[in-house]
């Protein structure tokens, strides 16, 4: 009897050893997912199950761990160190390179990049954001981060509003602001193609720049039944449509004030889709407004932007803006709000100092419900302010065009013959 057990172990011995040297032998298709390798060996080797062999797989590896290669080194050394666009359109491109993992997996792959400092971005080289606020922690250390999060709530709320932003063009140099609102990308009295040729001028216009303040989109949600049910792109779509917007200023958006039509989502949920994309590509964002101090060459000018705010008038347009600066909220040179779909820029002074209102107008020249109320359509503008680096000197002009052929004579430029739109 005992030589009998001694024989039934031996032959066990001997196919367990048989069964070790299968696995040793197929390694090169192991590919970093056991369960996929497991159905391969179950398939060349029927008389055994996948879970058969699973079992036997995760036996072999709890006695040697080195057993099975490091696979995950392959898919990391794939991600680039430089990426400037988004995790998932980064994790969609290495998945067309190796579809061995799943596009969740190398999103998984990128983030976890991004958090240990693996992937950078491309620095915009004109210009330095300094107290862009931090990111927030991840998942993992939450609790943790939270206690300090809320004692920090509070002192953070206004630094959170305020950014220096220091140019590194060159010193004797003019610099351009533009200021561009109420876009509502896909809406179909969008002027899109105004608003394109716009964008496209501003990022290809040496030492011009922009800021947004806000209403990218209509995103007309479930709180908004009636606008939504007649919307013919939806808000998916019409956030895909900004974000290739965004795209098209990669050297030239400087800020971004988010609208009211973009805060539905937020409002509604815990994640805000403009917030991430601004986060993105590395612009300075805030939800409602941003006070701005733009270093040019030395000279502060003092810039001021929000979406929309307590006080408008219908008579006089600016006195939102100018009621802003009585308030105390911010001394600024320029104060910029949105909202209204009127464009006006006009100078006023404070303390004998000359500051300028611009309210920036819409590229959606068509709103039904205004025509509803009775107020005039619109006319796409993007004002423009112009920077002095010599002293504190401020131009202000209504029309970008305007703008930009007093920006290249300032700065001894020959326009090369480009059509402006005259």
């Amino acid at each position: 009897m005992v030589a009998f057990i001694r024989y039934i172990v031996g032959v066990i011995a001997m196919r367990t050893e048989e069964r070790k040297a299968v696995v040793v032998k197929h390694l090169d298709k192991y590919e970093g997912n056991i369960s996929k390798y497991c159905v391969f060996l179950a398939t060349e080797y029927p008389e055994h199950s996948h879970s058969g062999w699973r079992q036997f797989i995760d036996k072999m590896r709890n006695e040697n761990k080195d057993l099975f290669p490091k696979i995950e080194d392959r898919y990391n050394s794939a991600i680039p160190k430089v990426w400037d666009g988004t995790a998932m359109s980064l994790a969609r491109m290495l998945h067309r390179r190796d579809s061995s993992i799943s596009v969740e997996a190398w999103r998984n792959r990128v983030r976890a990049a991004y958090d240990n400092g693996a992937i950078t971005r491309t620095e915009k080289p004109d210009f330095i954001v300094e107290h862009l606020r931090k990111a927030s922690g991840s998942g993992e250390d939450l609790w943790n981060a939270i206690e300090e999060k809320a004692k920090q709530a509070i002192a953070d709320i206004e630094h959170n509003r305020w950014a220096d932003i220091r140019m590194n063009t060159p010193d004797d140099k003019y610099i351009a602001i533009a200021f561009a609102s109420d876009q509502h990308i896909g809406n179909p009295f969008c002027d899109h193609e105004r608003l394109r040729l716009d964008t496209e001028m501003i990022e290809r216009t040496e030492n011009c720049y922009v800021i947004h303040a806000g209403d990218y989109i209509d995103n007309f949600i479930v709180d908004k039944p009636r606008p939504a049910m007649k919307a013919p792109i939806p808000p998916s779509v019409q956030w895909k449509l900004c974000e290739h917007y965004l795209d098209m200023t990669p050297t030239s958006l400087m800020a971004i004030v988010a609208g009211n039509h973009d805060l539905w989502t937020a409002g509604m949920t815990d994640y805000d889709p403009l917030k991430r994309l601004a986060e993105d590509r590395s612009v300075l964002y805030h939800a409602h407004e941003l006070n701005i101090r733009l270093w040019v060459n030395d000279i502060p000018y003092h810039i001021s932007v929000r979406h929309k705010r307590r006080g408008n008038s219908q008579i006089d347009p600016t006195r939102v803006i100018k009621k802003m600066w009585d308030d105390g909220e911010a001394d600024f040179d320029i104060g910029v709000v949105g909202h209204h779909h009127v464009p006006v820029v006009a100078p006023f002074t404070k303390h004998g100092v000359e500051r300028w209102a611009i309210r920036p107008g819409a590229y959606k020249i068509v709103d039904t419900f205004g025509e509803m109320c009775g107020f005039p359509r619109e006319r796409p503008t993007c004002p423009v302010a112009i920077l002095s680096p010599h002293s504190r000197e401020i131009q202000v002009f209504s029309d970008l065009r305007h703008g930009i052929r007093t920006l290249k004579a300032l700065n001894g430029e020959d326009e090369d013959g480009e059509d402006l739109g005259f």
